[in-house]
């Protein structure tokens, strides 16, 4: 009597997927810079930007486009590039820090209040009690403007592009080269995600005649992008709160441009308060951020 035996053949991976598996920082950032590039291009060839083709794209349809891209950019290079490598589990993990709230009071006042405190006490020192007269005659902006907007708009933007930023990209760049390198690179690459804007008419930024607005933009990100990292790990890698802090700064701004019209400093002021704070941070943290090895491990 003859036997055979059979051996089970290991399951093939597509070469896409090896690719992702391999890299998976390079996967995330392609997918994200094309999902918003790709959405955003009629409004840069069009006479939105640099007059290339022979359209204008109306204003509903560029919003919406625009609100998209966040989506189809950062938010779907992770979700895609954690299926690969993580599988389910991987997902229902990720998604859990869109919900983990329990990272304690302090962080949700900071996110929500430090940033008008901080652009309240730099307007001050150059313009004296005017910023605080403005303030205390409109405070109801802060419920009818500032608080709405964290949520609504810009908002909607921001829950579109933290996933990815700080949600996936963060933690692994964090481990590749530590909390301030991987800091700096994130916010490069973040910079150079925002370039678009500065092809489109529409904000006011373009077409692109001069790289250095898109530069100092850049630049100012990449400064940012170190409070935003000692935020995010102080808050054990919740995608919520780095959501709600993204979007207060945003939210901020839009603020204390109703409230002081004259910019200061030709509206560096309230960076350079800001590069203070971050400054600030990484010498009392001496360059950790926060960071915390095997809590940034349970992330990844």
């Amino acid at each position: 009597m003859s036997t055979f035996t059979t051996t089970s053949q290991p399951a093939s991976v597509s070469p896409v997927k090896r690719l992702v598996k391999d890299h998976p920082l390079v996967a995330y950032f392609v997918i994200a810079y094309a999902g918003t590039w790709l959405l955003d291009l009629p409004s840069i060839l069009g006479k939105n930007g640099l007059g290339l083709l022979p359209f204008t794209v109306p204003f509903v349809l560029f919003a919406v486009l625009f609100v998209l891209s966040s989506f189809a950019g950062p938010t779907l290079g992770a979700f895609l590039v954690t299926a690969v490598t993580d599988g389910k589990p991987g997902v229902r993990r990720f998604l859990r820090r869109y919900v983990q709230w329990r990272v304690g009071l302090q962080w949700y006042l900071v996110v929500l209040f430090g940033y008008p405190v901080v652009y309240l006490l730099t307007t001050s020192i150059f313009l004296g009690a005017a910023p605080i007269t403005a303030l205390v005659h409109n405070w109801p902006l802060l419920f009818t403007s500032y608080l709405p907007a964290i949520l609504v708009f810009p908002g909607i933007i921001t829950l579109g592009e933290e996933p990815g930023w700080r949600g996936f990209a963060l933690p692994r760049l964090q481990q590749a080269y530590g909390p301030f390198i991987g800091s700096l690179i994130l916010g490069a690459l973040h910079g150079l995600w925002h370039l678009p804007i500065f092809l489109i008419a529409s904000f006011g930024n373009g077409p692109f005649v001069s790289p250095f607005p898109y530069m100092i933009n850049t630049l100012e990100i990449m400064v940012i992008t170190l409070i935003w990292t000692w935020i995010f790990n102080m808050a054990k890698g919740s995608i919520l709160i780095a959501f709600l802090n993204h979007s207060a700064f945003n939210a901020c701004g839009a603020l204390f441009n109703t409230l002081v019209p004259a910019m200061l400093l030709g509206g560096r002021a309230t960076f350079y308060a800001l590069a203070i704070v971050a400054l600030l941070i990484v010498i009392l943290t001496r360059g950790r951020l926060g960071y915390q090895p095997e809590q940034n491990a349970q992330l990844i």
